[in-house]
């Protein structure tokens, strides 16, 4: 056990740097969009900087700044009459932020987390184009024998192993995410599943289990687990399926965003056993790259840098400040009642969000520390 202690403890390491090393990369290429942008259309950029406090580094190229500073936390882009505490000279009036039309500044805005989406979509693309992927359909590989001291619904059903379902309660299902949306939506109910056995069509009743992965969630369970297909990794198939898995991550980052404060998400931070659905950290997630490198899942080690690029770049987007989506807020509001916003009125709303979020950072933390999520390999 020492011997294989030590020899995977390089590769683990290496995975952690390299996560870390791709995580330092994204939030230069935020910055840069920003800054590219807002040279575009003529705004003035005193700094960019990737880090917080401490100066290690800065070199200027032209007007700007470039620059490392010691903590890695995420980086800026310090554009001229963007602080309302600012005093600007005579000469740079028309280079400032506010000087420009509004599209120009909602696309040096949105340019941030635009970023982090094509990183992600490129990613996604890549991987799909060079791994042989599975893809679970609706056919049954196995049913499970119990649920919860019982026989499970889909074996008292009469579900065999082989059997494509076809319908649940009428709805016709295509894949097997469709199949699990339908199932989990009926708990607890006596239902129709149509299937196709060698050949014939029949039509099974199963009374789906009331389970609870939460003690505030409810989720119809059958006990059948899918057969999987290889898909075809061609160019064309990559891109599309690049696209829709980065609208899908886009939609569940959102969902998350939502259920993070919910009592039974905020609850589990502090007791009980923590399930995989939880909410984590840069800690946790630099933990679980490292873990899949060790293995040599790079894979799954490029996804996870893909799915988290997404996540920062929809929960940037937020309409909360100091968040890029915070101040397209204030511009969308400016547009729409013509009325210009004094954002030094924002400020307690600021301090307001960076106390909440810091807060919830370090219990993360701690929870990460103390009771990793542990996913299944």
């Amino acid at each position: 056990m020492g011997a294989c202690g030590r020899a995977g403890a390089p590769v683990s390491t290496f995975g952690g740097f390299l996560f870390v090393v791709a995580l330092l990369f994204s939030i230069a290429l935020h910055e840069l969009g920003h800054l590219v942008t807002a040279k575009r259309f003529g705004m003035k950029v005193h700094q960019y900087f990737i880090g917080f406090g401490p100066k290690l580094w800065s070199t200027f190229r032209g007007e700007t700044e470039y620059g490392v500073k010691a903590l890695p936390l995420g980086g800026f882009v310090k554009i001229a009459g963007m602080n309302p505490f600012e005093e600007v000279p005579p000469q740079d009036e028309d280079r400032v932020f506010k000087a420009k039309a509004p599209w120009q500044r909602a696309i040096v805005l949105a340019a941030g987390s635009l970023t982090h989406f094509v990183l992600g979509f490129l990613i996604l693309a890549i991987v799909f184009s060079t791994t042989p992927r599975l893809e679970p359909t609706t056919t049954v590989a196995t049913v499970s024998e119990e649920f919860e001291d019982a026989a499970s619904p889909a074996l008292a059903a009469g579900l065999q192993e082989g059997d494509r379902i076809l319908k649940i309660d009428g709805v016709a299902v295509d894949t097997w995410r469709e199949t699990i949306a339908e199932l989990q939506s009926r708990p607890g109910e006596t239902i129709p599943i149509r299937i196709a056995r060698a050949g014939d069509r029949l039509t099974l009743t199963a009374t789906l289990a009331d389970h609870r992965p939460q003690e505030t969630e409810r989720a119809g369970y059958l006990g059948v687990s899918p057969d999987y297909r290889e898909i075809p990794t061609g160019i064309v198939t990559s891109l599309i399926d690049a696209g829709k898995d980065t609208g899908y991550s886009m939609w569940l980052s959102l969902r998350g965003l939502g259920q993070i404060f919910t009592p039974s998400s905020l609850g589990a931070l502090f007791s009980g056993e923590r399930p995989l659905e939880d909410a984590t950290t840069v800690v946790g997630l630099t933990g679980q790259a490292a873990g899949f490198a060790s293995e040599g899942d790079f894979a799954t080690f490029f996804l996870l840098i893909a799915a988290f690029n997404i996540f920062i770049g929809v929960a940037n987007l937020l309409p909360l400040p100091p968040l890029d989506g915070g101040h397209l807020a204030v511009l969308a509001w400016e547009k729409v009642t013509r009325r210009e916003v004094d954002v030094r009125k924002l400020i307690p709303i600021t301090v307001t969000v960076i106390t909440v979020f810091g807060a919830l950072f370090v219990l993360l933390l701690f929870r990460d520390i103390t009771d990793p999520v542990v996913f299944p390999r």
